[in-house]
């Protein structure tokens, strides 16, 4: 029998990205694909043409609530590869804007199964085969939420504070066994969800001129800039991440209550 060639090309990374039919999870998808990982795609929503086009080789279509998803999951990523998934970016996620006394427990029971234990179960699927390899990276969308609270947000805010814990605490556990798990914090995104809010507002083009005016960078955060820092996280270039928090809000956090100046009060040199 010949041995098999040190010449012989690594074999292709296999990541799993929820949320992928849209917004930063389809951002993601691409992003990875163009570097050459193969991506399996899991929305409740159908594939859109965009991930087609990128080369996404697998669509899982089911609520990350569900276990049945991950059932399904698990066993796409087997087929397609016997050494299971490389990498878990975990984006889906759900979000009600409502008074506090006003957000019924059911709301905020949907809040927990998707934005915590969605990402849960996804982990527990997903992380038995990179822990028998010995490596692995999960990547977690959480939000400045999860560190500031913010008005009509509190079940929004509390399940993003309870991932980012679930990262950390998980971080923890199975650093030293070669899985790195990591968190992305993003602020205010320009995502379909995004322009959907803005939408229902009397005069939407100025409250998007408000956000970009209040943020530092002066520009409203892209999905594709969250989708970079989430696709470094999950690279071998990230090797000294473990249970780490990455921010990407354009500056939004960095002050309490920032207000960028109007254009005509900024003094010339």
């Amino acid at each position: 029998m010949t041995a098999p060639s040190s010449d012989a090309a690594p074999a292709r990374r296999l990541a799993v990205v929820t949320g992928a039919a849209s917004g930063i999870g389809l951002a993601a998808a691409e992003a990875l694909a163009r570097r050459g990982t193969a991506v399996v795609g899991v929305d409740r929503a159908a594939a859109p043409q965009r991930a087609t086009d990128a080369g996404v080789v697998a669509w899982v279509q089911g609520d990350v609530a569900d276990p049945g998803t991950w059932e399904r999951a698990r066993d796409v990523c087997l087929a397609h590869d016997e050494r299971g998934a490389d990498c878990l970016v975990a984006s889906a996620g759900a979000v009600v804007v409502e008074p506090f006394l006003d957000t019924g427990v059911d709301a905020w029971r949907r809040l927990f199964d998707v934005n915590v234990l969605g990402v849960v179960q996804a982990m527990q699927a997903l992380m038995p085969t990179m822990l028998e390899r010995g490596e692995g990276a999960v990547a977690v969308v959480c939000s400045v939420n999860s560190l500031i609270a913010e008005d009509l947000l509190s079940a929004y805010s509390t399940s993003k504070a309870a991932l980012l814990q679930v990262v950390r605490s998980a971080a923890l556990e199975y650093a030293s066994r070669g899985v790195r798990i990591n968190a992305v914090l993003p602020g205010v995104v320009d995502t379909p969800l995004l322009r959907q809010h803005f939408d229902a507002l009397p005069d939407p083009e100025a409250a998007r001129r408000e956000i970009a005016r209040r943020t530092p960078t002066g520009l409203i955060v892209t999905p594709e800039e969250v989708a970079e820092a989430l696709c470094f996280l999950v690279s071998p270039a990230a090797s000294g991440l473990s249970g780490a928090s990455v921010t990407v809000d354009g500056g939004l956090t960095t002050t309490y209550d920032f207000a960028a100046p109007e254009p005509e009060t900024i003094p010339t040199p």
